[in-house]
């Protein structure tokens, strides 16, 4: 008997299992591309000023689904490590309310999702900050899918967004009735202001890239958290908590930097609200994904689907991408997606 307990008293606490097949992991990042893609366009012709106001009242929406889906699944534990996670999308978000006047929002979507896209899955395929590595089964296919997303998301660079087109045609008003150092000035500018866009928008995909390096660390290391699970849903609101006390800080920062007379459009109110609960759904569905599929199967398809479908919503929808060649570059650009998102699914995860 005393041989029993001993047996049971040591047995080594297993991993815990999957509990979903693989067709959810797929319908979830379907339904993470959808959500993502669309989720500002509820928004998109309305006053939102600075943004920062607005991206308060977004956050207070995905926070509200958070708390949704937290009482569905019956009160999950609470992983104050997710947190992070939170903190580091809404810095990244904040950044991209500098980045989306710069070169719009189908273009901004795409620069950032190309960075977010090589963070995310580097960091889940090579093990990186602590994470153990993922496999697939087809690793060439992998490589050159996620290759071939990057490669895409040069191309899109090439459009020029009516915010860009704006810029440069004030800069040439202003050159013609200036000197000649002027123009040397203006020219100038208008390329730092193009290349600080692009830069701003690539630190914001790093910054998303990490989102879920935290809950998919916990999920590695069940030896230090015998309470975890590998539903990625456990650690939603975790991760939404995270998001709500960053927003909250950050826009504490900013009635203070205001004096107390910060910039608050009625209008925007709900609709930004309702782009947070489209947000919260989609991010939902991507922490699934991640935990069903792997972080080198979900995460490229899920950086890469949005930007298109937003750059799909700029051209029918908000038309601030127009012409043919802005045309022609979508295009191409969807069809090269199109191939590394086959790819990828070719690759297969590894079942656990």
């Amino acid at each position: 008997m005393d041989l029993l307990i001993d047996n049971i008293t040591s047995t080594t606490i297993l991993p815990p299992t999957q509990p979903y097949p693989i067709w959810v992991g797929y319908l979830s990042v379907i339904i993470s591309v959808l959500f993502f893609g669309s989720n500002f366009v509820p928004a998109a012709k309305f006053p939102i000023g600075d943004g920062v106001s607005f991206q308060f009242f977004l956050c207070c929406g995905i926070w509200f689904t958070g708390v949704i889906i937290n009482l569905i699944l019956d009160n999950p534990p609470f992983y104050p490590l997710v947190i992070i996670g939170g903190v580091l999308w809404t810095t990244g978000n904040v950044l991209s309310m500098f980045v989306i006047p710069i070169n719009g929002l189908g273009l901004s979507m795409l620069l950032w999702g190309t960075s977010n896209l090589f963070i995310g899955w580097a960091s889940g395929h090579f093990g990186w900050f602590g994470l153990k590595s993922e496999g697939v089964e087809v690793p060439i296919f992998n490589y050159l899918g996620v290759s071939i997303a990057v490669l895409s998301g040069l191309i899109f660079l090439g459009i020029r967004s009516q915010q860009n087109q704006s810029l440069e045609e004030d800069n040439l008003s202003s050159q013609l009735i200036n000197s000649n150092s002027d123009e040397k000035s203006q020219l100038s500018k208008q390329n730092r202001m193009r290349l600080l866009g692009c830069l701003l928008a690539i630190i914001s995909g790093v910054l998303f890239g990490l989102v879920f390096t935290p809950s998919t660390y916990i999920q590695d290391h069940h030896e230090k958290y015998p309470l975890s699970t590998k539903n990625g849903l456990h650690y939603v609101f975790s991760m939404y908590t995270g998001i709500l006390f960053a927003s909250f800080f950050y826009f504490m920062i900013y009635i203070i930097f205001k004096k107390n007379q910060p910039y608050i459009s009625i209008q925007s109110i709900f609709p930004a609200f309702l782009s947070g609960i489209m947000w919260g759904i989609a991010q939902a569905g991507f922490i699934l994904a991640n935990s069903i599929l792997s972080q080198a199967i979900s995460f490229p398809l899920i950086s890469i689907g949005p930007g298109t479908l937003a750059a799909l919503w700029s051209i029918l929808y908000l038309k601030d991408i127009r012409g043919k060649r802005n045309y022609l570059i979508f295009t191409i650009g969807t069809v090269i997606r199109i191939i590394a998102a086959i790819l990828i699914i070719l690759s297969k995860p590894i079942s656990n």
